[in-house]
C-alpha cells in the first residue's frame, strides 16, 4: 500500500505543532511496516522546493506556500495576504504533484488548510484526518461564531476548510470531543467520522514510575504548551496565587511553549510573583526532562483535542491534572490515572491541587503507574498504527466496490 499524507506543517519546520508531529510519527511508522510512505508538504521558505528521503520516508517539499514565516521571509502588507492569491496556485501545485507520482493508494489531508481542495479530481480515497480547523478552534478561543476581529484575515480559508469536510466520504478524528463538535456544527452523520486516538512512541519516552517523593514544601508545576488564554494559564496563576494566601504552599510554576502577547500580559500583570516562570519554548527533547523534573502537570485548558501533553507526561508517569472539557477527559479518569477538574475555574483547581497533595506516597505512585499503563494500552504508536492501516484498507476496499473499479 502507498499512503499519501497531504500537509503543510512537517518536521522539522519552524511552523510545526501537533499536526506536524502526528504525521512525521505516523509516516515513520507505517514506513516502517512495510508500507510505501510519501509526504507532500509545504517548504518553510516558500521560494524553495525540493525532496528527499527520511527514515523510508519520500518527502516533498512544495515552493509556493500560502503563509508566511517572519524568521524566513520578509513579512510586508503583499505576504500578509497569501492566504488569498495562493490559495488556489498551491492547491493546484499538490494536485499536480500527486498526479506526478501515479501509483497512490490513498491520501490522508488534515482539516485545517482545505489542501484536498482539488484533490476530488483524482481517482483515489482520500481521508479528513480532524485536529482543529481555523473556525472552529477559533470559536473556542473567542466564544463567538462568524467574522471577528480576530479571524477575519481567516475565515475564508476557514469556511473552505468547512466545505472540505462536508464533502469528505471518509473522516477521522483524533478525539471523540472534536468528532462530537464537527458534527454538531456541520450537521454530519456521526457514523461518519472514525475516531482514531493520536499515537506516541513509546521508547522515545522516559518512562520513571518511581519519582522522587513530593518535596511538599515548594511544588513545582509545569504547564507545558503555547502560552496563551484558551490554555488557561492565568487560572492555574489565580489558583497558585490562592493556595499560597490560604495554606502557606510555596509554589515554582512553570509555563513553558511558544509566547505571544499573552504571555507578555501575565508577564507583566503578575511581575511581583517570582516564582512564576514563563521562559518560552524548549526543544521537544527537553520537555521530557521538565516532565519528571514536575511535582504536578497541570493542564487547565478551556477546550482541547487530544493534547499530546497530557499523553506524553502520563506516559512519563507524572501526576496530571487537566480540564474536563474535550479530549482531556478521554485519557483521564478522575482519581484513577489522573485528575479532572471544570475549565475557567481557578478556585477549583487550586482545591484539587491541595487534594493532590494531601494525598499519600502510596496513593500517589498507584494513579503514576495507573497514567503510565493508560497510555501503553491505548496510545502506544503501534497499536494506533494498525488501526490506522485497517482503516486505510477498509476505505480503499469501499472505495473501489463503491466506484466499480478494480483494485489489488
Amino acid at each position: 500500500m502507498h499512503i499519501c499524507f497531504v500537509c503543510r506543517e512537517y518536521v522539522p519546520s519552524l511552523r510545526g505543532g501537533g499536526i506536524a508531529s502526528y504525521i512525521k510519527e505516523m509516516a515513520e511508522n507505517i514506513s516502517r511496516n512495510n508500507h510505501k510512505v510519501t509526504v507532500i508538504c509545504a517548504s518553510d521558505d516558500t521560494r524553495k522546493e525540493y525532496s528527499y528521503i527520511e527514515n523510508g520516508v519520500n518527502v516533498i517539499r512544495l515552493s509556493g506556500g500560502d503563509f508566511i514565516i517572519p524568521q524566513v521571509e520578509k513579512k510586508n502588507l503583499i505576504n500578509r495576504f497569501r492566504i488569498f492569491y495562493r490559495f488556489f496556485s498551491y492547491r493546484k501545485k499538490i494536485l499536480q504533484t500527486i498526479q506526478s507520482i501515479k501509483d497512490i493508494d490513498i491520501i490522508e489531508v488534515p482539516d485545517y488548510g482545505a489542501e484536498s481542495y482539488y484533490l476530488k479530481v483524482l481517482k483515489i480515497p482520500i481521508i479528513i484526518r480532524l485536529h482543529a480547523s481555523t473556525l472552529i478552534l477559533n470559536e473556542l478561543i473567542s466564544g463567538k461564531k462568524g467574522i471577528t476581529k480576530s479571524n477575519w484575515h481567516i475565515y475564508w480559508q476557514g469556511l473552505q476548510e468547512f466545505k472540505e469536510i462536508k464533502r469528505a466520504q471518509y473522516i477521522t478524528s483524533c478525539s471523540q470531543a472534536m468528532k462530537e463538535i464537527v458534527v454538531q456544527r456541520l450537521s454530519l452523520i456521526p457514523d461518519k467520522i472514525k475516531v482514531i486516538f493520536n499515537p506516541i512512541k513509546v521508547p522515545h519516552w522516559t518512562s520513571n514510575i518511581n519519582f522522587q517523593k513530593l518535596s511538599r514544601k515548594r511544588i513545582r508545576i509545569l504547564l507545558p504548551g503555547a502560552v496563551y488564554n484558551l490554555k488557561g494559564g492565568e487560572d492555574l496563576i489565580k489558583a497558585c496565587i490562592q493556595l499560597t494566601t490560604t495554606s502557606n504552599q510555596q509554589f515554582e510554576l512553570y509555563l513553558i511553549g511558544k509566547k505571544g502577547k499573552f504571555a507578555n500580559y501575565l508577564k507583566n500583570k503578575y511581575a511581583s510573583y517570582k516564582w512564576i516562570h514563563i521562559p518560552g519554548p524548549i526543544p521537544r527533547e527537553e520537555i521530557m526532562k521538565q516532565y519528571v523534573q514536575a511535582d504536578i502537570i497541570c493542564l487547565p485548558s478551556w477546550w482541547e483535542n487530544m493534547p499530546m501533553t497530557c499523553i506524553e507526561s502520563m506516559l512519563c508517569g507524572c501526576l496530571v491534572i487537566g480540564s474536563n472539557s474535550g479530549g482531556i477527559k478521554e485519557i483521564i479518569e478522575d482519581g484513577e490515572n489522573g485528575f479532572l477538574i471544570p475549565p475557567k475555574s481557578p478556585q477549583a483547581l487550586a482545591q484539587k491541587i491541595e487534594y493532590v497533595l494531601n494525598l499519600n506516597e502510596k496513593q500517589i505512585n498507584q494513579i503514576r503507574i495507573n497514567a503510565h499503563n493508560t497510555i501503553l494500552q491505548n496510545f502506544n504508536i503501534d497499536i494506533i498504527t494498525s488501526k490506522t492501516i485497517q482503516y486505510y484498507e477498509y476505505v480503499i476496499q469501499h472505495y473501489h466496490n463503491q466506484n466499480n473499479t478494480y483494485k489489488l
